[in-house]
């Protein structure tokens, strides 16, 4: 019996394998059910008022992190600005936004200073239970972590992952922060195509 359960595996992969073909997604790529919420009611870096409803019928990709992130948020925006770059003029339907984790600290001002290097970013923040509502409808972690000995007194450990909402409003997929450039700037011309 032990010898027919792994062989009997090995062939059941490989029909659901091959009946998947090239449905497969990519690495790090996750498909998002209904339970991911992309409603949010905050303040652009223009000081403007920026509701789910004022990107209704244009896809947004949407990136959570804050300002005084020492490495891992300022990675990820060169990789989302290199994926929309590889994109050409198709990149023009997507709006690109980036959601603080750190209200108390990323006001307007300094996501709009923070975000200055690409006209295509929109800084987006709030108090803090309006970019707390922000993550939880979209199941993002973030907490505040306080650092002693340091001037800057705390930093905030957060998922750090690009999530693609259709023009519905619909988050729908997902990546890590790892995907190359190129292969997320792939993904995102089919997802809007």
């Amino acid at each position: 019996m032990s010898k027919i359960s792994p062989l009997l595996s090995l062939i059941a992969g490989s029909v659901f394998l091959a009946s998947c073909g090239s449905n497969l997604p990519i690495a790090g790529e996750i498909e998002l059910n209904e339970q991911f919420v992309a409603d949010f009611d905050l303040v652009d870096m223009n000081g403007e008022a920026a509701t789910d409803e004022r990107f209704e019928g244009k896809p947004m990709l949407i990136y959570f992190g804050f300002t005084s992130c020492p490495d891992v948020c300022p990675a990820a925006l060169g990789v989302m600005v290199a994926a929309l770059d590889s994109m050409g003029s198709a990149a023009d339907d997507i709006q690109p936004l980036y959601i603080t984790v750190d209200p108390e600290r990323d006001t307007p001002e300094r996501l709009a200073d923070y975000l200055s290097f690409d006209p295509r970013l929109l800084g987006l923040t709030g108090d803090e239970e309006s970019a707390k509502d922000a993550r939880d409808q979209m199941r993002v972690f973030a907490a505040k972590v306080p650092l002693e000995n340091s001037a800057i007194g705390y930093t905030v450990d957060h998922q750090s992952m690009f999530f693609f909402v259709n023009s519905e409003g619909q988050p729908t997929h997902a990546f890590r922060d790892s995907i190359p450039p190129q292969e997320l700037g792939q993904r995102l011309r089919k997802l809007v195509g």
